[in-house]
């Protein structure tokens, strides 16, 4: 079809009529005029066909090759190599995938989070020295390494809190980067707070988490900041709620909390549970908040 369409426009085909009568003809050609077509010297097809060639091949592929980009010439030439062994198909199928990985793990790399030390009120209570660290980016099987390398446990203070508002928890790798980064984090003594996952990624951690009231824990708190450089009346960045920020006017009980309500039984109220808490999850902007 590629040759027949390039010998048309050759030919001087420029309206629908030309693209119709084609296919008519080749049409006849196959049920009809097959005996006559036999005629034809193969010859005559071959210098056809090198004509074809000459007219449909790009040449500033040699330009791509040499001075593009390395994937791209590397899709290029997997392509050539696959379609002249097998098919055209199976050529296409081979350069779609090594382009999708390539895109993947180019995605990887464009991980990075805003890391701030500041006082922030935690449930009621005011910690020093928190570790507040606004991860952006897509978390998946290429990144996990970008993310991890952002944590230096042994200096990192006692508090520490990832909010992932403008983060998505894509696969098992991501999961399992942010269980084994809480999990050191443990063993040293330290705690992680979790904030603002989205709903996806709820889902994601507690179908591979394995331990949901540890990932209960981590996500069940009130944050308030405290912090910066100027004063703010009320700045949240955590998991409250706009109605629950109006209605907080004191130190924040455990008791209080909605983890500790009563009516949530066995797995699966703990699973409703952290759907609620990923659903009621907000950041507010401290920028609003200044005081005069």
């Amino acid at each position: 079809m590629i040759g027949q369409s390039t010998i048309n426009i050759m030919n001087g085909a420029r309206h629908r009529v030309s693209s119709t009568m084609s296919g008519v003809f080749m049409l006849l050609f196959t049920l009809v005029l097959s005996p006559f077509i036999n005629l034809l010297p193969i010859s005559t097809l071959t210098g056809v066909l090198f004509m074809v060639v000459l007219s449909t091949f790009q040449w500033k592929t040699f330009v791509i090759l040499r001075y593009g980009r390395l994937s791209d010439s590397a899709a290029i030439v997997l392509v050539t190599v696959v379609a002249v062994i097998t098919n055209l198909a199976i050529a296409i199928a081979c350069g779609i995938i090594l382009s999708a990985l390539v895109h993947a793990w180019d995605s990887g790399a464009h991980v990075e989070a805003d890391v701030v030390t500041k006082d922030m009120m935690i449930n009621g209570k005011r910690v020093n020295d928190v570790k507040y660290v606004h991860v952006r980016g897509a978390i998946f099987f290429s990144s996990t390494r970008n993310f991890v390398n952002m944590f230096v446990i042994s200096e990192d203070p006692d508090t520490v809190i990832l909010d992932f508002k403008d983060a998505l928890i894509i696969d098992h790798s991501a999961v399992a980067a942010i269980q084994g980064l809480t999990h050191r984090y443990a063993l040293a003594g330290k705690r992680v707070i979790i904030l603002n996952i989205p709903a996806k990624g709820v889902g994601r951690m507690r179908r591979t988490h394995g331990d949901h009231d540890k990932l209960h824990m981590q996500m069940s708190h009130h944050v308030i900041d405290i912090g910066g450089e100027e004063e703010y009346d009320e700045n949240i960045v955590g998991t409250a709620s706009s109605e629950r920020v109006g209605e907080f006017d004191g130190p924040l009980k455990a008791q209080n909390l909605k983890m500790f309500e009563t009516g949530v039984d066995g797995s699966n109220g703990l699973n409703v549970e952290l759907e609620q808490l990923a659903s009621d999850t907000i950041v507010k902007d401290v920028s609003e908040h200044k005081t005069e």
